[in-house]
């Protein structure tokens, strides 16, 4: 048995070829990509298009093949999710998302790889999952390492495929696409880890700590946002989270330090902050108002759907 699910609410498979949205079929071991693969679905439907795919477990019975491939023949786009294993084998030791991927290439469909950066796995499994990248590195691929990326990484991919749905005509305006904001979805997250570095005292030694600080994005958006109803710089940006972690994470800096009884100067990676402006600024949150500022720094500023959603936020605190 398997089952074919659509996510935009109750649409059967049997008229999916008479349907406006372009129909986005994703190939996943629901097994090893429960979470992101929601999260994926979520951002093609917000996108205009209509995610479609098989919830295939061994538990359910016999993989049935013959629909599989009349479903990838009938849609628009492939996309190929890789988690952090191979995925449930044939008796012939191909999985079946490699079995899926290598016939819809086979049928010049568009494709599209989002294969996890780092992945867990057997022995048994690392050729196999190799040939597996080879195989989709030899056309459209991103890696990703956590649901924040695919939020980014798939609105970024997909654009191009779904600029129908988007309403991208190439009037000649030169005015940017109009995107639904992904900011609710970003919200809805747990938490985003960033790698801090801070000075520990203890015995009047001073040690250099760095640890892996997750904060939740409604905290860092509340504190962050609070002092962007204005353009700020970076440096301005950075040093709230800085501080921030620097007053409420001492316990997490201090573990593991002897006697230690005094945090200072906690730093903020900078590509990790980089990629958490990235992702605020994908969300529709945040924007570069560095040509009315003049000069040679960086200014941000909350877009007016970030303003909404800080006066939300701060409504319920």
């Amino acid at each position: 048995m398997i089952g074919f699910f659509p996510f935009n609410g109750g649409t059967s498979m049997v008229g999916m070829n008479t349907l406006d949205s372009t129909t986005v079929f994703i190939s996943a071991d629901i097994t090893d990509v429960p979470d992101t693969l929601f999260t994926l679905t979520r951002v093609i439907t917000q996108l205009g298009g209509l995610p479609v795919t098989s919830q295939y477990s061994p538990a359910a019975g016999e993989y049935d093949w013959g629909t599989v491939r009349q479903i990838i023949d009938r849609c628009d786009i492939y996309i190929l999710l890789v988690g952090d294993t191979y995925g449930v084998q044939a008796e012939t030791g191909e999985s079946y998302i490699h079995r899926e991927a290598v016939y819809a290439k086979s049928k010049l469909k568009p494709v599209i790889a989002l294969l996890k950066n780092e992945v867990k796995l057997t022995d048994e499994e690392v050729p196999r999952l190799r040939s597996l990248h080879r195989l989709m590195m030899s056309g459209v691929f991103k890696f990703w390492s956590s649901q924040e990326d695919l939020l980014l990484i798939g609105r970024q991919v997909l654009r191009e495929h779904l600029k129908p749905q988007l309403g991208i005509t190439g009037d000649g305006t030169g005015a940017p696409p109009v995107l639904t904001p992904l900011h609710d979805d970003l919200m809805e997250l747990e938490s985003y880890p960033i790698r801090m570095t801070g000075k520990v005292f203890a015995h009047g030694n001073c040690h250099e700590v760095t640890r892996k600080i997750y904060l939740t994005w409604e905290t860092t958006f509340l504190n962050v946002g609070a002092m962007m109803t204005s353009p700020v710089t970076e440096d301005r940006m950075k040093s709230v989270i800085e501080d921030y972690v620097e007053e409420y994470f001492q316990s997490e800096f201090m573990e593991g330090v002897p006697d230690a009884h005094a945090v200072a100067d906690v730093r903020c990676n900078d590509i990790e902050f980089q990629r958490l402006k990235a992702y605020l600024k994908g969300a529709g949150m945040i924007e570069n108002v560095s040509g009315f500022q003049g000069g040679v720094r960086i200014y941000w500023q909350l877009t007016p759907v970030g303003e909404t959603k800080l006066n939300q936020l701060l409504s319920r605190h």
